[in-house]
């Protein structure tokens, strides 16, 4: 009997995501959107290697 065989029985479910709907709104150029990943300027947050966090 394998690890798998021992969980068999349990039925797991798939993880489910919930994403707000983005208005467009506040919004890059194209060439701005590729470089920071999101063509949204409320969602850009760059990573703050000072502070060790991309939330300040």
């Amino acid at each position: 009997m394998t690890s798998s065989d021992n969980h068999s029985h349990i039925k797991m479910k798939y993880a489910c995501a919930f994403i707000l709907p983005q208005t467009y709104e506040n919004l890059f150029s194209v060439k701005d959107a590729l470089s920071r990943g999101t063509i949204f300027k409320d969602l850009y947050r760059p990573f703050n290697e000072k502070k060790r966090s991309r939330w300040e």
